[in-house]
């Protein structure tokens, strides 16, 4: 998927389990990618699963979308 990872990691969001869970101990958020369906999804960051059972917030079908996202809503 386009260059979604290094704009995460431009913006302090790391995938520290490689298991493309994207995270910014910064924001209650996890951003989990989905290289198969072409998904990026924003879900809430519960406790200690990386977002994994959160509560998907938002789906983009593109980086301009997670891009624009960031821009509008977190500021970065």
């Amino acid at each position: 998927m386009e260059h979604y990872e290094d704009f995460l990691r431009s913006k302090n969001w790391i995938d520290k389990d490689l298991d493309a869970r994207y995270i910014n101990i910064n924001h209650p958020y996890a951003i989990l990618i989905s290289g198969d369906e072409g998904q990026i999804t924003l879900r809430g960051n519960v406790g200690s699963d990386n977002g994994w059972k959160g509560e998907e917030i938002f789906s983009f079908e593109s980086l301009k979308d997670l891009q624009e996202w960031f821009e509008n809503n977190i500021g970065e």
